[in-house]
C-alpha cells in the first residue's frame, strides 16, 4: 500500500508540528490478566476534577446484573483529579485507581487495558455521564447477539445541562452507521488483543474505523439512552481549532494506513465501507487543519489524492459520504472543488443532524 505521509520527503507539516513515531500494534497480546468478569470500564483522567464527581457518581450507581470493575487512570493531573480517584476507590469495591505520568488519553487507555479482567471492554470520557443501566444495556446488547462490538443510543448535552443531540441506531446497523468515539460501544477483548491507542496523538479513535471495525465479526445495538456525551470548552473538538496540532490528523490516519496490513485487513479498504471511510476521513483531515496556512491545506488535498488514485476503486453501491462533494474533488484531483468543498463543512453538519432527526422520527412513525 502507498504510504500517505512520508516524513523524510515533507518541509511543510514537521516545521509548524513535529511528526513522532508510536507503536499500534503489538506483536503479542496487550493483556496482563485473563478474563476473570464480565467487563471493565476504563477511564482515562486528566485535570477533571470539574466534571469528573458526576461520572464516577454515574458509574457507582450501576444496577447490573454483570459483574464490572471500573479503571481510573490518572493520567498526571495536576488539580484535584488524583484525590477525587482515589476516594473513588475507597468508597466502591468495583473502583480501581492507576496513577501514571502525563502521557495522553492514548496511553492511558492502553494502561487500563493492560490490566483489565473484563470479557469485554468500556470506554468512559472523564466529564460524560451514564445512566444507572449502561453497563447492563450495553452487556445485554452482545450477550444475547454473540456480537463482538455493540453500541448504544447516546445523547448530547451541553455544559448547562441542555440536550441539543440524540442519537439512535437504525434496526439494520453496520459499523457504517458508527461515529469514531471510544465510548457509547462495548468491544470484545479479542478487538484490541494486538492493538494500542497512539499515545501523544490528538485524533487517536481513527484507529476504530481503520483497525477495530474492519474486524468485527457481528454488531449489535440497543436504542437504550444510556451515555450522555458532554460538549465543553476544554475537549479536543474544540480546542484543536486553528492549532497547529491538529496536523495529528495526518499523522495519525498514516500510521493507522501503515497498520492495515499488520492486523490483516488491508483488504477491507477495497470493500464499500472502507472506500466510503477512507473518503470522508480524508475530508475530516482537511476540515481539521482548515485554518492553517494555505501551504499546509493544498498539501494535504495533493497527498490524500494520491494516495486515493493509488487504489483500486469500489464503485459498485450506495455511498456514504461526508461531503459528495469532496469525494468527486479527490475522483478528479480538484483542489479549488475540494476547497469548496470544506468550506460548506457547517452546512454539511446541519443537513446531517436534520436527515438524522428526520431518520429517527420515521423509525418511531
Amino acid at each position: 500500500m502507498k504510504t500517505l505521509y512520508d516524513v523524510e520527503n515533507d518541509s511543510i507539516f514537521n516545521k509548524l508540528h513535529p511528526y513522532h513515531e508510536c507503536p499500534i500494534v503489538t506483536a503479542g497480546s496487550i493483556y496482563r490478566n485473563p478474563a476473570e468478569i464480565d467487563v471493565s470500564v476504563i477511564i482515562p483522567c486528566y485535570n477533571a476534577e470539574t466534571f469528573l464527581p458526576s461520572c464516577i457518581e454515574s458509574l457507582a450507581s450501576q444496577q447490573t446484573r454483570y459483574t464490572y470493575e471500573v479503571i481510573l487512570v490518572n493520567d498526571g493531573s495536576t488539580d484535584g483529579t488524583k484525590d477525587i480517584l482515589e476516594d473513588a476507590a475507597s468508597r466502591y469495591a468495583p473502583f480501581h485507581c492507576i496513577h501514571q505520568v502525563n502521557q495522553g488519553a492514548g496511553a492511558a487507555r492502553n494502561r487500563g487495558m493492560s490490566e483489565a479482567r473484563g470479557e469485554y471492554l468500556i470506554f468512559v470520557d472523564a466529564d460524560d455521564i451514564v445512566s444507572v443501566n449502561y453497563v447492563d444495556a450495553l452487556v445485554d446488547c452482545v450477550k444475547t447477539t454473540g456480537a463482538d462490538l455493540g453500541a448504544c443510543a447516546y445523547y448530547a448535552f451541553k455544559e448547562n445541562g441542555a440536550t441539543y443531540k440524540k442519537v439512535e441506531w437504525p434496526k439494520t446497523i453496520t459499523t457504517g452507521n458508527l461515529n469514531g468515539t471510544p465510548w457509547g460501544k462495548i468491544y470484545h477483548r479479542k478487538l484490541f488483543d494486538r492493538l494500542l491507542w497512539p499515545s501523544g496523538y490528538w485524533h487517536q479513535d481513527t484507529i476504530l474505523a481503520f483497525l477495530v471495525f474492519p474486524r468485527v465479526k457481528k454488531l449489535a445495538s440497543t436504542n437504550k439512552c444510556t451515555y450522555g456525551y458532554r460538549s465543553n470548552a476544554q475537549n479536543i473538538t474544540n480546542s484543536s481549532r486553528k492549532s497547529n496540532k491538529a496536523l495529528d490528523t495526518l499523522y495519525i490516519s498514516s500510521l493507522v494506513l501503515s497498520q492495515m496490513k499488520a492486523l490483516g485487513v488491508e483488504d477491507w479498504l477495497y470493500t464499500l465501507e472502507g472506500h466510503d471511510r477512507l473518503v470522508n476521513q480524508f475530508y475530516l483531515n482537511s476540515c481539521r487543519i482548515r485554518h492553517l496556512p494555505e501551504e499546509c491545506t493544498s498539501e494535504l488535498f495533493r497527498l490524500q489524492s494520491e494516495f486515493y488514485h493509488a487504489m483500486k476503486h469500489h464503485a459498485g453501491g450506495k455511498h456514504r459520504y461526508d461531503s459528495p462533494l469532496y469525494a468527486r474533488a479527490l475522483r478528479k484531483s480538484d483542489l479549488a472543488m475540494a476547497k469548496r468543498a470544506v468550506k460548506l463543512v457547517n452546512v454539511n453538519k446541519a443537513l446531517h443532524i436534520a436527515s438524522t432527526r428526520a431518520a429517527m422520527l420515521l423509525r418511531r412513525g
